[in-house]
């Protein structure tokens, strides 16, 4: 059994009673998160209800990192978490997982001037070539369709899937306890120390902190985050690229949300906002909001008019309830010591290296604060 497989092999028995930190949920965050703690010596136990890691939202996101987004929290964090994914020396593999096809942000004329500021940041951060191309028909595969657009030639993709094994690989290598098939019942204050309840024991722990996605917005007790989380819905097809369809970087398009990536040589993952608010995580794809997506992407990329559709896939996102406060990187829940990782609204691929880092700080710190 290889390293990355062994992450897997942890079925149910043996939860151990203590830890001095408990992270609920094994994807790509919740995975960053006992990394970044088993690392720094913690007692880590991760707990999640699959029979696999990366089951949920993380598993069926496109993956596309890039260090530039409108939002200035997630951008603080995509960046260093961009700088990760190119550093082979950060992965128990021995290789960078960033497939660096490119990146290409695609928004109005108007926000040519914050692109552009945002082009030296990234460049002077990491020694990059980000620029800013306008009035310009097509640029790195893509279709442009007027605007201006921000292109990163050293952003692209990652397999979420691949880097969650990686991350929980390293974590047990450390000493961490990682737990699959096992459902958190309730969390709630003993004395001093939150209580994890399960299905196969209780866990005594100095802090829990959960990162579960979508299911936030259905916490079980002692789960719920200060400020409310919503699901939304995803839907994502995958495409068959032929030649002379020509080879592409990621793309998105902030005006109207419309996303693209490559997968291997030969094969394009196309996404559009799908706004169905608290439908359940595994509803089945919709075969006509996939044609929509097709036609809507075909703009963009010509070739799609005489592409072969292969699959669809549904999942869902967190996101802060509308007119809700958006929490910082952690919300309390009202327990002591338990924390909900905040909702991405999509991007915890892009944010989860920088994420997982910051919150396993805040957890080690929050874990001995009282506890004697």
């Amino acid at each position: 059994m290889s390293q990355l497989d062994a992450v897997t092999s942890h079925h149910g028995g043996g939860l151990p009673a203590n830890a001095d930190v408990v992270v609920v949920g094994a994807g790509i965050t919740g995975a960053s998160i006992a990394h970044h703690l088993a690392r720094r010596g913690v007692s880590v136990v991760v707990i999640e209800q699959s029979r696999h890691h990366a089951a949920g939202a993380t598993g069926r996101s496109g993956g596309m990192v890039r260090a530039y987004d409108p939002d200035p929290v997630t951008g603080e964090l995509a960046l260093p978490s961009l700088a990760a994914y190119r550093d082979a020396g950060c992965w128990a593999s021995g290789r960078a997982p960033l497939h660096a096809v490119g990146a290409v942000t695609a928004d109005h004329p108007v926000q040519g001037s914050a692109l552009r500021e945002a082009a030296g940041q990234i460049n002077g951060a990491l020694s990059a070539s980000a620029h800013v191309v306008a009035d310009q028909d097509e640029v790195a595969g893509i279709r442009l369709a007027g605007g201006v657009a921000l292109v990163e030639p050293e952003a692209g993709w990652v397999d979420p899937a691949e880097v969650t094994a990686d991350w929980l690989a390293q974590a047990r290598v450390d000493g961490a306890v990682v737990c699959h098939g096992i459902r958190v019942r309730q969390v709630e204050a003993r004395g001093r120390r939150p209580m994890v309840v399960t299905d196969a024991g209780t866990v005594s722990a100095g802090a829990v902190v959960a990162a579960v996605g979508p299911w936030a917005s259905d916490p079980v007790p002692g789960l719920r985050p200060a400020s409310p989380v919503r699901s939304r819905s995803i839907q994502v097809s995958i495409v068959e690229r032929r030649p002379p369809a020509p080879p592409h970087a990621t793309f998105v398009d902030l005006r109207t949300g419309l996303y693209a990536k490559p997968v291997g040589s030969d094969r394009t993952l196309l996404g559009m906002p799908h706004l169905l608010w608290d439908s359940p995580v595994d509803s089945p794809p919709e075969p006509a909001h996939a044609q929509a997506t097709v036609a809507a992407l075909t703009v963009h990329f010509p070739w799609l008019t005489t592409a072969t559709q292969l699959s669809t896939v549904r999942g869902a996102d967190a996101y802060v309830s509308p007119g809700g406060q958006a929490p910082g990187l952690l919300s309390g829940t009202g327990v002591p010591h338990v924390w909900c990782v905040r909702g991405w609204n999509g991007g915890g691929v892009k944010t989860a290296p920088e994420a997982g880092r910051r919150a396993a700080e805040a957890c080690l710190a929050d874990a001995f604060s009282d506890i004697a």
